[in-house]
């Protein structure tokens, strides 16, 4: 019996150190990482209907819902478009999904305000999904995506696309990848299930780190070294996945086309692409002379417009905006809310080409806060700081798609605009920079035109 009594001891007292350690764990931050994500045979996995958890740690402390589609979004929004709207459909990974923010704070919830507040009918969705490649986001519009009928179809990419679209496995789930044909097929097979994994592992902090001690690593490493795999690209311009995130944009391409949405590519650069503290980090980190933070992004943009997809390149944008506060978090490597309304604005002044969705009309209200002017490194000259913009060819001078806020290449820009064209961009950049400038430009105008009555009656 004493035997027995001690045996209950240790056993209670090591029940009690479990316990006071899985609370300790978790109140550090350190607990069981919650996820709406579930299997599926056709995409490998997607965010669970009716989900509703919360992600939590020092930085932020998010409640994430989908409603009974799985996106995150209000369950009135659904399949039926309303007549007389226009939707915009934002597919990615988890910087358009923005576990990290509020939904109003994702790139597409501040896109759908900008167009609100310019007085459009557009609905905006958020069709992000934790972890996904870009082959996976094409598989999605493709089937799931369609139903929703959009006119745009923003696809946003970020730099371990490159490396995941050439896997077969990322981490616990399969997934799946494209045909080389550039059709937007899946070039594999159903998927099987790989199951939730162990219950200790899933529903404790103590079963967490004791299977990131003693399982076997799911993150691929490059050979030889203990670096991500999915790193290799800020090395080697022939790192693996390149190939495969050609087929995908073309593929992406092709679908947009198929469904009848305008096709829009959204390149989001690296944290140490912005913030010349992280650039450090991840230099020391990395410790390899090849590394150049901004070879993905500069063969992503290159990749886009090879496949003939308009592209937003993010980064000029997001460093002039930089200088006002940071736009990423400090430890995670998502964009802040701040971060993701200057993509949003990108976006917007992207979409106000005629091809997208057009200029706003006429007296619609301004956006909210104050939006930098930013230097286009695609157009060859730019009047003003509220986007009049001129851009030369060789024949013709016409207003450029987009104003000066953004970088946006096109595989073919040459058609001149018309004279309503100039006119509404005209007005859009007035009511955009306030009526201070808009007061200033008319000042400008009328003395212009006195002067120039002035100099006809001398003629005279």
């Amino acid at each position: 019996m004493k035997l027995l009594n001690q045996i209950l001891a240790c056993l209670v007292s090591l029940l009690m150190v479990a316990l006071v350690m899985e609370g300790g764990m978790r109140l550090l931050g350190y607990g069981p990482k919650p996820t709406m994500n579930r299997f599926d045979p056709a995409y490998g996995w997607t965010k669970t209907p009716g989900a509703d958890i919360r992600r939590q740690t020092d930085e932020f402390d998010v409640r994430l819902v989908t409603n009974s589609r799985g996106l995150r979004e209000p369950e009135s929004l659904g399949y039926a478009k309303p007549a007389g709207t226009r939707r915009v459909l934002v597919v990615g990974d988890s910087f358009t999904l923005g576990y990290t923010v509020p939904a109003a704070d994702t790139i597409s919830g501040l896109l759908g305000a900008r167009l609100s507040a310019e007085g459009r009918r557009v609905e905006v969705l958020n069709g992000g999904t934790e972890g996904w490649s870009t082959d996976q986001e094409v598989l999605w519009l493709a089937g799931e995506g369609a139903r929703y009928a959009p006119d745009v179809v923003i696809l946003q990419m970020y730099e371990n696309d490159i490396f995941w679209n050439s896997q077969a496995n990322y981490l616990h789930y399969p997934k799946p990848q494209l045909a080389s044909d550039g059709t937007g097929a899946a070039a594999t097979a159903t998927l099987v299930d790989p199951g939730q994994g162990e219950w200790l592992q899933r529903n404790t902090a103590l079963g967490a780190a004791a299977a990131g001690i003693f399982a076997p690593p799911q993150m691929p490493t490059l050979a030889g070294s203990h670096l991500p795999a999915e790193w290799g690209v800020r090395l080697d311009a022939d790192a693996a996945g390149y190939a495969e995130t050609a087929v995908a944009l073309a593929a992406f391409r092709r679908v947009a086309h198929e469904i009848g949405a305008a096709p829009l590519v959204l390149v989001i650069p690296d944290k140490a692409q912005v913030d010349p503290a992280a650039r450090i980090i991840m230099a020391r980190a990395i410790n390899d002379p090849r590394y150049q933070p901004d070879r993905p992004y500069t063969a992503m943009m290159d990749a886009a417009t090879a496949a003939g997809v308009p592209v937003v390149g993010a980064l000029s944008p997001l460093l002039e905006a930089a200088a006002a506060g940071a736009l990423y978090f400090t430890q995670d490597w998502h964009t802040n809310a701040a971060g993701n309304r200057v993509l949003a604005d990108a976006l917007a002044d992207a979409l106000a080409a005629p091809s997208f969705l057009g200029a706003a009309q006429r007296g619609a209200g301004r956006w909210y806060g104050a939006r930098p002017a930013l230097p286009a490194r695609s157009l060859a000259t730019s009047w003003g700081s509220s986007g009049w913009c001129w851009a030369h060819s060789s024949t013709s001078v016409f207003p450029a798609r987009v104003c000066s806020r953004v970088t946006v290449r096109w595989g073919s820009c040459s058609r001149p605009s018309s004279a309503w064209s100039a006119a509404s961009t005209f007005l859009r950049a007035c009511c955009r920079s306030g009526w201070r400038a808009w007061f200033r430009r008319w000042l400008f105008l009328r003395s212009l035109l006195s002067w120039l009555s002035t100099c006809a009656a001398a003629c005279r």
